[in-house]
């Protein structure tokens, strides 16, 4: 999975206008080489690109630590407690292997679907159409009923993760429900953000993370950072 990450990483950059050198960039690179230190990952090799798109709301990891934030996603993280939480989130995804696992779900689903089909087409009369509309349905419904569900559980282990990562990290926790309540506010304007699209609800989202915040607050009690973390630096224009 750490080679495909590295491949799929570059693929996906180079279709994109990436930002290097500028405050904002720099502060992504701390953050996320101080959330990344606590996961304990040394033979991941972990990169942090801020890619330039402001309408564009999401921040995404794959394989082995490769990770991207869109600039667009800045306002709504507000603050460098904010982008630590949400870089938690990320690292977590990694060091989870995640991705690992929803490949193996993908692959039954996959070979369960295949399995099928041979079976229409060998034993049954139905018509091609009709094996087609059968099929396209199941998929459908696997999608729906596993894949997604799978998803959101991932999601929920990657918030309570990446809460814990950044308080021990230094930042304070209570930051990454902010962060879903900024998020609650954007959707209220009849925008999703795509950091939020198949995901748990946000209402969801910050219960769990509000079920954890004692024990997080007590790593983060051992290693708060001196500097002021929840200064506001991005705003929405």
């Amino acid at each position: 999975m750490v080679p495909l990450g590295k491949s799929a990483y570059q693929e996906m950059l180079s279709a994109e206008q990436l930002e290097s050198g500028t405050d904002r960039h720099e502060r992504l690179k701390k953050v996320g080489k101080r959330v990344s230190k606590i996961a304990n990952q040394p033979r991941y090799r972990w990169r942090y690109s801020l890619i330039r798109d402001d309408d564009t709301v999401n921040a995404w990891c794959l394989p082995g630590g490769k990770i991207a934030f869109y600039s667009g996603i800045l306002p709504i993280l507000q603050n460098e407690a904010g982008m630590a939480f949400v870089m938690g989130h990320e690292v977590a995804h990694a060091t989870a292997r995640h991705s690992a696992e929803r490949l193996s779900q993908q692959l039954a689903v996959l070979g369960g679907l295949s399995a099928l089909y041979l079976y229409m087409e060998n034993r049954t009369d139905m018509s091609d159409e009709m094996q087609g509309i059968i099929i396209g349905a199941l998929g459908l419904g696997a999608t729906v009923g596993v894949m997604l569900p799978f998803s959101r559980k991932h999601e929920k282990e990657a918030d309570v993760i990446g809460m814990m990562y950044m308080a021990r990290a230094g930042y304070p926790p209570t930051e990454s429900v902010e962060v879903w309540n900024r998020m609650d506010e954007m959707s209220g304007r009849g925008s999703v953000p795509a950091f939020a699209s198949t995901h748990p609800s946000h209402g969801q989202r910050k219960r769990n993370l509000r079920d954890w915040m004692p024990q997080a607050r007590k790593r983060y009690q051992r290693n708060a950072l001196s500097e002021d973390t929840q200064e506001t630096l991005w705003t929405r224009n």
